[in-house]
């Protein structure tokens, strides 16, 4: 429902609010209202909004727990693809509810770079894809431990930028970050001084946690400056530009090895500006002539292809599944669940499914026929 100056006004002189104060509120309201966001006065109006308890919103705002070494999150290792941990922390309910809230209400109204693709609704992987098609030379760059560099006073910023007020753009930063290791740098210094709630005192100042459902929004909305700086050198420079979450990727034509060298430096010094630093050992440059894919699709033709190995690992589980069975199939391959089996072969199935529909639905209507009801009970 579309917030009204006027009801608001009625409702606070019905409490006694003078009307000094009911106009400094209003003024604010409608500045947030006017980008199309939820109007949010205070951390006890939040709650109210996202159905939590004051109580419990205070506690995460001011820190409480943190001796704790994982409250308010379940924190748990994954195996990365290239070797190594990626560490995922899951919120408690509580804050996890208002981290929805915050993400469904705020977050997902608010339109990221155009040059963002991960994280934005109907902005497709294949489209991200598509813009580096049939380019001689493709650098991509992968950007260091991505979410946990940006900072909460950086998430501040983004709140105080849509029009919220000081102190709750403050604590909703700290509902959307988790405390880490105290670091250098003025993005790890806390200088907040607008509030005197001395509950809210702390040296620590937290990070973008991997798996709060508000991080991936944030993450763009963060990247804003940063993504507009590379758009506007890449187009200077006749490269074209675009990032899916940490995944940068420069493309250009007529150019030369020395000349990719150079743009890769240029791209590396404009990241530690903004906070970020890339991941050498994930840098690619690739010359012409040479296979180039990017987020898992060929991009040497005119437009995105699945690669003919994914192709062959769908048409290999479908056909002996069917041939031998679900179970001796998922024995002889080392799954150790045929659920997890199920997950693994339904997501590349979709993932052809999302560049190549044609394909993507005969494999769809294979795996359908397979007896996988004989192994949910």
């Amino acid at each position: 429902m579309q917030w009204n100056p006027n009801l608001f006004r009625k409702e606070g002189n019905a409490r006694g609010y003078d009307d000094l104060y009911l106009n400094a509120l209003v003024s604010q309201g409608q500045r947030t209202a006017a980008r199309g966001l939820p109007v949010v006065f205070s951390l006890a109006h939040l709650a109210n909004l996202s159905r939590t308890l004051y109580a419990d919103l205070h506690g995460f705002v001011s820190r409480s727990g943190i001796e704790y070494p994982d409250f308010p999150y379940k924190n748990f290792p994954i195996a990365k693809r290239t070797g190594g941990k990626r560490w995922i922390s899951i919120p408690v309910p509580q804050l996890m509810a208002v981290q929805q809230w915050i993400n469904q209400n705020i977050l997902n109204k608010v339109v990221p770079h155009p040059a963002a693709f991960a994280y934005v609704p109907k902005r497709r992987l294949i489209e991200h894809a598509s813009l580096h098609c049939g380019a001689d030379w493709i650098i991509k760059i992968d950007i260091k431990d991505f979410f946990s560099n940006i900072s909460e006073k950086q998430v501040f910023n983004v709140f105080l930028g849509l029009g919220y007020p000081a102190l709750l753009s403050f604590e909703m930063a700290r509902i959307c970050t988790r405390v880490t290791p105290l670091r250098k740098g003025a993005r790890w210094k806390n200088s907040f001084k607008a509030h005197s709630i001395s509950s809210y005192d702390s040296r620590f100042v937290g990070s973008l946690p991997q798996g709060a459902p508000t991080s991936p929004a944030l993450s763009n909305l963060v990247c804003m400056k940063m993504d507009e700086e590379l758009t506007e050198w890449a187009i200077s420079k006749s490269v074209t530009y675009s990032r899916y979450a940490d995944d940068l990727c420069f493309s250009f034509v007529n150019s030369s090895r020395q000349s990719a060298y150079d743009l890769q430096r240029e791209v590396t010094k404009i990241l530690r500006k903004h906070g970020f630093s890339d991941n050498g050992k994930k840098t690619r440059i690739i010359p012409p002539g040479a296979r180039k894919t990017l987020t898992g699709l060929n991009i040497n033709a005119a437009s995105p292809s699945i690669p003919k190995e994914v192709r062959d690992s769908i048409r290999l589980h479908l056909y002996f599944s069917e041939k031998n069975g679900i179970s001796e199939h998922c024995e002889k391959r080392g799954f150790y669940s045929i659920i997890g089996f199920k997950h693994h072969l339904f997501g590349l199935i979709s993932y052809v499914l999302s560049v190549d529909k044609s394909k993507g639905e005969k494999f769809r209507q294979q795996f359908n026929a397979l007896p996988w009801l004989d192994f949910e009970n």
